[in-house]
């Protein structure tokens, strides 16, 4: 059996605050010096932030 393979730059484990902002800013900071970063945010719950609204 043959597994589907992604490749990306940086992998963020955890799609709350802390993950968010770090992917923007990756993103942001990638623009500025016009690069092309590929990054992927893995959430094991099923909305992204959800624990922003558990708070």
């Amino acid at each position: 059996m043959e597994r589907e393979t992604m490749e990306y730059d940086v992998v963020i484990v955890g799609a709350g605050p802390s993950g968010l902002s770090a992917a923007i800013q990756l993103k942001q900071l990638a623009a500025e010096h016009e690069q092309d970063v590929t990054v992927c945010v893995i959430e094991k719950g099923s909305e992204v932030g959800l624990s922003l609204i558990h708070i």
